[in-house]
């Protein structure tokens, strides 16, 4: 059909430049699906629905290779794993200070009263060395106490902030491990809306995209489009666009059906022009055709149309 269309194109360019031009009809409840932002700005269609099937909502449409994803959801995982391992690893010893601690806290309160109680006996009762050196034990005991509350104090904050850190740090890596997760999630694409499933074609061959093509990211590679409220888009060569303007009248007909003619309006001209290099050097602007009375002829998305500006625009 795409060669068809081009040769119609040349045909209609040589003869009657701007007053005939070449579309495809397709719906105005149209669900076109672009290839996925990726790494490398570039991947591969692994598979598509059939061509011209119709599909209901939630059908699949197209699924894109997800390899390279799949390769960092795999690392992303076990990074995840490792900081949940190192974590526990960390914490089970913050724990065992923790207890040595305490323990050490326990034993130097014991020492403290028994330093204190020592110290307080007369020295009439033990003579003034003994006295002496029984303050000085106190003394010591005391500031081994400090440092025991100290030291306790010390490891109860740090294992208050290393439950933060594990925390935040979990739940980032997590954070990242389901955004690409949801990544490889978009990279399957179902239906929206029902319609028959059309094929884009690339815009630099031509040829339409086939499961095993590789596509940039942006590129339409596939459309849902109904059968009700059909209209015409076309592309128009840049030397020919300043006769294509909104509100004209056209005549339309269609390849697939000889016997079929409508009539109707250009409705839309794109504001900037894209390079259709399979169609010939220049830019190529797209215009929107809306159809009179379309409902009642048998057209279907895909069908190639030939629209011809009318005599009334030059009334």
């Amino acid at each position: 059909m795409k060669t068809i269309l081009k040769f119609i194109l040349i045909a209609v360019a040589f003869n009657s430049p701007a007053e005939m031009f070449t579309g495809m009809v397709e719906s105005s409840q149209t669900q076109v699906i672009n290839m996925p932002h990726v790494r490398g700005w570039q991947a591969k269609i692994s598979e598509m629905a059939e061509e011209g099937t119709f599909v209901e909502v939630g059908d699949f449409l197209v699924r894109i290779d997800g390899s390279e994803l799949d390769s960092t959801i795999e690392s992303k995982t076990e990074q995840l794993d490792v900081f949940k391992a190192s974590a526990k690893r960390d914490m089970i010893q913050i724990q065992i200070d923790f207890n040595n601690a305490k323990l050490a806290n326990e034993k130097a309160q014991v020492a403290r009263k028994v330093a204190q109680l020592k110290a307080e006996v007369p020295v009439n009762f033990i003579g003034e060395l003994e006295f002496k050196e029984r303050q000085l034990a106190l003394k010591k005991a005391i500031k081994a106490l400090d440092e025991s509350r100290n030291e306790l104090s010390a490891i109860e904050q740090k294992q208050r902030e290393k439950r933060i850190e594990i925390d935040l740090g979990t739940k980032q890596k997590e954070k990242d491990l389901a955004y690409w997760k949801g990544q490889l999630d978009s990279m399957s694409i179902s239906a929206t809306q029902t319609g028959y499933v059309i094929y884009a074609s690339h815009p630099w061959t031509g040829s339409k995209y086939q499961a095993g093509d590789q596509a940039n990211s942006g590129m339409e590679i596939l459309k849902v489009s109904k059968k009700q409220n059909m209209k015409v888009k076309a592309w128009v060569n840049a030397i020919d666009i300043p006769k294509i303007e909104n509100g004209k009248k056209v005549s339309v007909t269609f390849d697939a059906l000889p016997k079929a003619q409508v009539d109707g309006q250009i409705i839309k001209v794109s504001s900037g022009g894209r390079d259709k290099k399979d169609w010939g050097s220049g830019l190529y602007y797209e215009v929107e055709i809306s159809l009179n009375d379309a409902d009642d002829i048998p057209l279907l998305p895909g069908m190639s149309a030939l629209i011809t500006l009318t005599e009334a625009n030059n009334t």
